[in-house]
């Protein structure tokens, strides 16, 4: 069979995603042994991995288990390395085998930049990588439009256009055609969908319901979602780390109280300050490209540098391991032989508070 495949099957949608969190009624999981497939859907930050490291202790088996990962910069040969990490796609895949998970990666064709410098055109196609092949879910329907302008930093998907378009509706579009996920009216596939948002990080997500029906539940789907980590504390995020001795992600190693874009728009001026010491090419990109725009990433248009020169470099650990953590965070490779830490310790960027994320 080829490694690349073309489905044409039921979701053509362009994008389907709520403006606002509104508030679900609550239900009751099956048993997990009932559900024919968990997902974790893993960013590689501390949240999400915490939930898969839950479950594990919670006697789940791993080969019931499926990490879904979508990849913000693109995938495969389409990739445009301008927001993300460098290191997260690697770290994702090493802490799967780590553990004996299947490990799934799904992204917008051109990833977040093509998004962004979109004109008069529908969004990007989606891919997802399944057992080695490339499988190309094509985008026909909406209208052709033109982005050219930054998301903005607000809790309203409407504007906040990132995580849906390269994340939210990504996930759904494969889940809604993978042909593994297809059930009938008389013999639905049972599905949890596991998240790792949590109350303490913003008003906005303490509003979220525990478990609740998932956007993609169907009359031949049953779709439920959860969020296990839903009303922990930061602390307890860590302690599960500490009781794996895991290694986390790079990016707090280097003083990062979040993981999600290297680049994210909620990026406050310290983050933006360490970003230009430690990726100048990747800072000084993305200067660029708000010059080509015209548009700034920040609301009150602000330059990435007037932010940046208003930060400082105090939150960068004063650590003779830094350099070896900014060339973890920013390579493309990660061994999991080095997830098992021999003596663990917090990550510089552990209790640095909620900002600098999505909220």
């Amino acid at each position: 069979m080829s490694r690349f495949e073309q489905i044409d099957m039921f979701d053509h949608t362009e994008i389907s995603i709520e403006t606002k969190v509104t508030e679900r009624p609550s239900i009751d999981l099956l048993p997990l042994n009932e559900y024919d497939h968990i997902i974790i859907s893993l960013s590689g930050g501390k949240d999400s991995v915490a939930c898969t490291l839950k479950k594990l202790d919670e006697g789940v088996p791993p080969e019931k288990i499926e990490l879904w990962h979508q990849s913000v910069d693109g995938g495969h040969n389409d990739a445009v390395e301008f927001l993300d990490w460098p290191v997260t796609e690697a770290y994702v895949q090493a802490f799967g085998e780590l553990l004996g998970i299947r490990t799934s990666f799904q992204w917008r064709e051109r990833g977040i930049y093509g998004e962004l410098m979109r004109k008069d055109s529908l969004t990007g196609d989606v891919y997802y990588c399944e057992n080695g092949k490339v499988v190309h879910l094509p985008t026909r329907n909406g209208k052709k439009t033109t982005r050219l302008r930054w998301p903005a930093m607000s809790p309203d998907l409407r504007v906040r256009w990132c995580s849906p378009y390269v994340k939210i509706d990504v996930f759904r579009r494969v889940l809604n055609n993978h042909p593994r996920f297809q059930g009938t009216m008389e013999q639905p596939k049972k599905i949890l969908v596991i998240t790792g948002e949590r109350r303490e990080e913003s008003s906005n997500r303490a509003k979220y319901a525990e478990t609740e029906i998932h956007a993609c539940n169907s009359r031949t789907r049953i779709v439920h979602a959860w969020r296990p980590v839903i009303d922990w504390n930061e602390r307890e995020i860590w302690d599960i780390y500490e009781r794996w001795r895991l290694l986390p992600h790079p990016a707090y190693l280097c003083g990062w109280n979040r993981t999600s874009c290297m680049g994210c728009i909620f990026s406050t001026a310290d983050l933006w300050t360490m970003m230009r010491e430690i990726a100048p090419e990747r800072f000084y990109r993305l200067v660029e490209v708000e010059k080509e725009l015209n548009h700034t990433i920040d609301t009150n248009r602000l330059t990435l540098e007037q932010k940046a020169n208003m930060g400082s470099l105090k939150r960068l650990p004063k650590d003779a391991r830094l350099s070896k953590w900014v060339q973890l965070a920013l390579n493309r490779s990660f061994r999991k032989e080095d997830l098992i830490m021999d003596k663990w310790e917090l990550p510089a960027g552990a209790f640095q508070g909620a900002a600098g994320g999505p909220v």
